[in-house]
């Protein structure tokens, strides 16, 4: 008899379907998640959570069948609002200039922001950094939703209310990610 293999992602029907499930529980975590990515991307929270409903059932954002409903949708808001903040920083800074003098005394100054291979290749500076702190915690779900929630900005209580884990819990599994990327990173990470 061939072997079953699981789909690659949830259908919108079984998506939906988990989300009219979720438990009050969850939706607080939800609003929890939303409202702590959406203060630092500058995105109302409600606008965030309902983006990342719409993405996961219009098929922009495939569910994993593995992956918790709740899960997928943090990361689903997280990478929203990421995108989000991303897209305003490419817009281009206008700066008012009274001109006080005659047409051969106008100022066009320089723009203050990178020029686009330079934004593009921080970018993929700090996409690879991320990307490397993450996958020194693979199979240590706990300490990579830490670490994510960290270089998001996110700090202790927060942290420890999003992930419902004690403040010993915590604690020890902050001492064990500063062990583990100083002894990876002994000299920092720019160098």
């Amino acid at each position: 008899m061939p072997e079953m293999k699981s789909p690659a992602a949830l259908s919108r029907d079984d998506v939906e379907e988990a989300i009219r499930g979720l438990g009050a529980a969850d939706w607080r975590r939800l609003q929890k998640v939303a409202s702590i990515y959406a203060r630092a991307h500058e995105i109302e929270a409600d606008d965030l959570l309902q983006l990342a409903f719409e993405r996961a059932l219009n098929g922009t954002r495939k569910c994993p069948p593995h992956v918790d409903v709740v899960r997928f949708l943090a990361e689903a808001m997280r990478s929203i609002a990421s995108g989000e903040t991303e897209k305003h920083q490419r817009l281009p800074k206008l700066v008012p200039i009274a001109n006080h003098g005659d047409a051969e005394q106008i100022v066009d100054p320089p723009d203050p922001a990178p020029d686009p291979e330079s934004a593009a290749s921080t970018a993929q500076q700090v996409a690879k950094l991320r990307n490397e702190l993450l996958g020194l915690f693979s199979g240590d779900d706990v300490a990579q939703l830490l670490v994510e929630g960290m270089l998001e900005g996110m700090k202790g209580e927060e942290l420890r209310e999003l992930f419902e884990i004690d403040k010993t819990a915590y604690e020890s599994k902050r001492r064990a990610i500063r062990r583990r990327i100083e002894k990876k990173y002994p000299k920092g990470f720019i160098q």
